[in-house]
């Protein structure tokens, strides 16, 4: 059985531990070494200081097989890593004239001249291994110190995603033999993390051989299943016990890749052969936004309207006044005839609806925040439903969106 090797993820900027900036890499790298079979034991955030470079290093080479560090690889004056770590391997800078050419011709093909800190970025360790950077100007470092493995990538996002998945990873599956881990994804949207572990708790509560994580996001919750160095009977356990939950929870499924829900959707019609049209007040066109995120999403999306104000659902929509005046602009009614009418502007297949009080204000004694209405139409079947979404305005809308998306979803697969 391959030994699992233990890893540690550094990330390096004033930026992250102030939190202007988002720590993104250290999650993107566990689950990459995760799916190779390589586990992350720690991770640790630091500022751009080399002493606390230093101490970060020595520390991880006491817990760690593998360390990867994110940051500081720049050419900016805050930039320190690579000085740093000549210190601590006890090297020197050397010019390597195959990632200065890199940089002339990149510099080149953005219409930009050189500069020297651009021409610094050629400067590389003498004792690392470097791997050309083909998205940026910063190179990849590879160094080995007493058996442990030391990984270093900028800190741009793109520019670590490559570094990555196209040199590291590679080079650890050719130079290690790294463990089967078994992975699997459920992603489901309609039901909150409580009543999602209440159906299934059964079947996890005491689960010893499969792990379970329960990850609630804005869209829904995924459930994430990992079962490391499985034999057969293992596999085969494995995969009877992702059906039982399938079984138990399937109508709440909407994908087991990694995938959106608006992507999941846009598959649906282009499948069906349905164009969709949208008619926005609660969600203020958040729906659209993320459904053009979408390539190819022109195939299927018509159009929307963002009508906020009363006036606008008359005109663009064809909202009856009398409707709005007997059961208001937040009403299952009103949110219907948002429907019909964008679906007859746009002549679309489908049609979605919201309507509702995002808040912090706009709230009666009848109608509070986070009460919403979303309706959808294929043809000429259609269903509204009522929602209590929260206080927040801006969750608000993003609950919005995915009930709006996940009511449709489930009116597709109803209807033949």
């Amino acid at each position: 059985m391959s030994k699992i090797l233990a890893a540690e993820v550094i990330a390096i900027g004033n930026e992250l531990l102030a939190g202007y900036t988002i720590n993104s890499n250290a999650a993107f790298i566990g689950q990459k070494l995760l799916e190779a079979g390589i586990a992350v034991r720690h991770g640790t955030t630091i500022g751009d200081q080399p002493e606390e470079i230093i101490t970060a290093l020595e520390t991880a080479s006491q817990r760690a097989d593998l360390i990867f560090v994110t940051g500081g690889l720049g050419p900016t004056p805050d930039d320190l890593t690579k000085q740093t770590i000549c210190r601590f391997f006890d090297s020197r800078l050397i010019e390597d004239p195959a990632i200065l050419g890199h940089v002339e011709e990149l510099l080149r093909h953005r219409g930009l001249g050189m500069l020297p800190a651009n021409q610094a970025q050629a400067l590389v360790p003498d004792k690392a291994q470097v791997f050309l950077n083909q998205v940026g100007t910063a190179p990849g470092l590879r160094f080995e110190k007493e058996s442990i493995h030391f990984f270093f990538m900028p800190g741009v996002p793109g520019e670590m995603r490559h570094l990555l998945t196209e040199h590291y990873l590679p080079w650890l599956r050719a130079n290690f033999t790294l463990p089967e881990i078994r992975t699997h994804l459920l992603r489901t949207t309609g039901i909150a993390e409580s009543r999602l572990h209440d159906r299934l708790k059964d079947l996890v509560d005491d689960e010893k051989l499969v792990s379970i994580a329960f990850l609630p996001r804005y869209i829904g919750v995924d459930l994430r299943f990992r079962l490391e160095n499985p034999d057969q009977p293992g596999r085969q356990y494995f995969n009877q016990f992702i059906q039982a939950i399938r079984e138990r929870i399937g109508q709440y499924i909407f994908s087991e890749a990694e995938i959106e829900l608006e992507e999941h959707l846009g598959q649906l019609l282009k499948l069906k052969g349905l164009t969709l049209a949208l008619a926005e007040s609660f969600s203020g066109g958040l729906i659209a936004d993320v459904l053009t995120n979408i390539p190819g999403s022109s195939d299927y999306f018509l159009g929307s309207v963002t009508a906020y104000s009363n006036l606008s659902k008359i005109d663009f929509l064809s909202v009856n006044p009398e409707t709005l005046e007997k059961f208001g602009a937040v009403s299952a009614e009103t949110a219907l005839e948002m429907a019909r009418g964008v679906q007859k502007k746009f002549s679309s297949g489908c049609a979605l609806s919201t309507t509702g009080i995002a808040g912090p204000g706009g709230a009666t004694d009848t109608k509070p925040v986070g009460l919403a209405y979303i309706a959808a139409r294929i043809g000429n079947t259609e269903t509204v439903r009522e929602f209590h979404f929260g206080s927040d305005r801006l969750i608000n809308k993003k609950r919005g969106m995915a009930a709006a998306l996940e009511l449709l979803r489930r009116l597709l697969s109803e209807t033949r």
